[in-house]
């Protein structure tokens, strides 16, 4: 074990079995003591992630967070994972894991030479080692060699581009998160070794050309991975989800297998897509494209009238997809009754929407929460010019495909965990009492009726957020509840799914884009298929490693999610620094010491400072509501004009004024309030 003081971390516990341990030399954990069997902190030693500010820290705790003094934070920086000792004024005394391994950094021009400036805010300097042919503006990625009190020290890595380039900043943010770009050339030239003979496949594998089996995608999908088909006959739907078998083309312990494994998952930014998998898979041999033969798995489900699965089977086949449609055509067609010139395709559409609605149903019966998320979609050019952004909607063709993709990773779930077999589960505990709560207060405070008494239980939030979801106050309350849910994750060990209200759960439906998804689909191989030479080992190889492997996956979704974000977040910036001057319509969203988050029709989010404004307010925490010396107020969810006074690229943040209704002009800006961009304003 590398560090046991970060096996406490990585628990969340105090305690750790021997077992789990094995032999610990306690010489080298001086704030660790055994008592048989376990191996505990001591009771005075905290170890937390640091939250670290300008002049003091927090050690960020489940219940409440430590004060730590500046000159108790050693030469600790902010997210560092740290030992704490308590008291009456609590100070770190080691830094257990560090949070900065790497910087991105411009190379700035001096009369003594280049220095560099980091993207990230450092409270120390930054000395680094020399490096053959930088010039000023180039871009580059630093490795950090060591910390100290008042310096870090690093080296040069590679050069990421110059500042000059085009789209240079959502390089410098994928680059800050090592997200690899590029395949390697032992990768590349492993894709020759993959070699299929579809003649013996056929022979393996059941024939379902014969079925009219179609995929539902975005317009610009170019990965599809699942395909769908359905038959009503003697008041029963036989549906059929078939995904891509990745696992066949991949096989284990390949370069091309390590690669995807190390990445876990395609990052969809907002101007390209960032593949798990090479594009000679992703977009031709595993894609499910129309009118090619393609192999599959498949679950093939039986349903009754009322939408319940009657049986099923996991099949190992071939098919080839008679039509591809995308979400805005069959939107049109079952909302608008706009033909697509195919009664039997229109037929099936008909009879799949209806099982949807019915799944959907039994779901929302169950106790699935609908949150109302909101995610920005960008139309961008050749180059990674934003043109504009929307907010994304969900519509009753992306809700059929969500449906029958949900449906199958149950039925999958179901099977693997009562067969025994080892397995990669999809799971998502419930919310944290205190934070839930906290976030049911505030939505009292709004004036929704809350139920304290069953804290916890699903039945009363999905009552909650289906009466608001078309209330102005929908999206606030969804996302204060958002906050305080727990983080959906992937587990070797199963535990029901408790915004989806399913006893069982997994991924399944998209092996192309999703490691988790692929690796079941090897032991469905194995196991399922009986595929496995010798099923003993084979089963307590797969059980030993899927806690790793569920681990590392969960990490890798989560870092692309942020990564994701922060380009959101950048190209949003870009998109609205022409726009300086200009007035908005929005809502206040969120409610903070400092001001307010509001977020515009488009689905833009921004700051309002109370420093821009023209008076001295206090926040009224009860009424959720910030009232100035002279009378005016600001309460969470109200509709505000603003203008846009800043837009700063390298921390992606907007700031705004409210446009005082009265005067219909920018009216109340203190006079205090400087622009960043002073030219443009």
């Amino acid at each position: 074990m590398e560090n046991l003081y970060l096996e406490f971390y990585n628990q969340q516990t105090r305690k750790l079995h021997q077992d789990i341990t094995k032999d610990v030399d306690l010489d080298k954990y001086p704030h660790i003591m055994f008592d048989d069997p376990y191996y505990c902190l001591k009771p005075d030693i905290l170890i937390g992630r640091l939250d670290h500010k300008k002049t003091f820290g927090f050690l960020r705790q489940e219940l409440e967070d430590i004060y730590i003094d500046q000159r108790y934070l050693i030469d600790s920086m902010h997210d560092d994972i740290v030992l704490v000792k308590e008291g009456v004024e609590p100070k770190i005394i080691e830094i257990v894991k560090r949070a900065l391994n790497v910087i991105v950094a411009t190379a700035k021009k001096t009369k003594t030479g280049l220095f560099f400036e980091s993207d990230t805010y450092l409270d120390r300097r930054l000395e680094v080692d020399p490096y053959d042919g930088l010039v000023a503006g180039h871009v580059v990625m630093l490795e950090v060699e060591a910390i100290e009190q008042y310096a870090v020290f690093a080296h040069v890595t590679k050069i990421i581009g110059h500042i000059n380039d085009p789209d240079i900043n959502t390089l410098k943010i994928v680059n800050s998160y090592q997200w690899p770009q590029t395949f390697s050339d032992e990768v590349i030239t492993s894709l020759k070794d993959i070699k299929v003979d579809l003649e013996q496949e056929k022979k393996e594998r059941i024939d379902l050309t014969e079925q009219f089996i179609m995929t539902i995608d975005g317009k610009d999908a170019k990965d599809l991975d699942d395909a769908i088909s359905l038959i009503f006959k003697d008041k029963q739907y036989h549906l059929g989800v078939h995904i891509a078998d990745v696992s066949h083309y991949v096989k284990e312990g390949t370069p091309l297998d390590e690669e995807a494994y190390r990445r876990s998952t395609s990052s969809y930014l907002a101007d390209r897509v960032i593949p798990m998998l090479p594009h000679l898979l992703s977009n031709d041999l595993c894609s499910l494209n129309p009118n090619e033969i393609k192999l599959t798995l498949s679950c093939q489900m039986v349903l009754d009238e009322n939408a319940k699965v009657i049986s099923y089977d996991i099949q190992k086949t071939f098919i080839e997809s008679k039509k591809r449609l995308n979400y805005d055509e069959v939107n049109q067609f079952l909302n608008q009754n706009k033909s697509l010139q195919d009664p039997k395709l229109e037929e099936m559409l008909l009879n799949m929407n209806e099982l949807s609605q019915k799944l959907k149903v039994i779901r929302r019966q169950r106790g699935e929460i609908e949150f109302e998320s909101s995610e920005l979609g960008f139309i961008v050019d050749k180059v990674g010019r934003v043109l504009d952004i929307y907010e994304r909607k969900t519509d009753v063709a992306e809700e059929l495909i969500e449906s029958f993709m949900l449906i199958a990773n149950e039925t999958v779930a179901f099977h693997m965990f009562h067969a025994d077999l080892p397995s990669i589960y999809r799971i998502h505990e419930k919310p944290d009492v205190v934070k839930l709560k906290n976030a049911l207060q505030t939505v009292a405070k709004l004036g929704f009726p809350v139920n304290m008494k069953q804290i916890g239980n699903p039945k009363p939030l999905q009552v909650l957020t289906n009466k608001t979801a078309d209330t102005t106050y929908g999206y606030i309350i969804h996302m204060l509840l958002l906050r305080a849910m727990q983080k959906a994750k992937y587990s070797e060990i199963q535990a029901p799914h408790f915004g989806l209200g399913a006893r069982y759960y997994t991924h399944f439906t998209s092996p192309i884009r999703r490691y988790p998804d692929f690796i079941l689909h090897r032991l469905i191989h194995r196991f399922v298929l009986g595929e496995s030479k010798n099923m003993k080992k084979d089963i307590y190889y797969y059980q030993s490693m899927m806690p790793e492997i569920a681990q590392h996956t969960s990490d890798q979704e989560r870092k692309s999610v942020q990564m994701e974000r922060d380009v959101a977040k950048l190209k949003s910036c870009e998109y609205m620094q022409d726009k300086i001057g200009d007035y908005f319509k929005s809502t206040i969203t969120q409610m903070m010491p400092s001001g307010m988050f509001i977020k515009l029709s488009n689905g833009i989010e921004g700051f309002v400072s109370l420093r821009s404004l023209d008076d001295y307010y206090m926040y009224d925490e009860n009424n959720l509501t910030f009232i100035g010396n002279r009378g005016k107020k600001y309460r969470l969810g109200d509709q505000v004009k603003v203008e846009l006074l800043d837009v700063d690229l390298s921390t992606k943040k907007m700031d705004f004024g409210i446009v005082d209704k009265t005067r219909g002009k920018q009216g109340n800006r203190n006079e205090n309030y400087r622009s960043k961009q002073k030219s443009k304003t």
